[in-house]
């Protein structure tokens, strides 16, 4: 059971990792070529904008989510 569940982490891990590198390689793009970056679709940046300014009007909420994804992050991305 123990094996089942670290080899579920694992992937969950490696996931969460490669989520993070093309969140990464989409800014850089749509910094690069522009915002209609062709094999993203979408502005990332714009999204990404509208996401904080989202969590900012929640108030005390929103600190708690960013200091939970923060938490993962430097948890699982060592």
């Amino acid at each position: 059971m123990n094996s089942w569940i670290t080899k579920i982490k694992s992937y969950l891990n490696k996931f969460l990792e490669l989520g993070v590198l093309l969140l990464g390689v989409s800014v850089i793009a749509e910094i690069v070529f522009g915002p209609n970056v062709a094999f993203f679709g979408s502005q990332v940046t714009n999204n990404l904008i509208n996401l904080l300014n989202s969590l900012g009007e929640q108030g005390i909420a929103a600190l708690i989510i960013v200091f939970a994804v923060i938490f993962v992050y430097r948890k699982y991305l060592k």
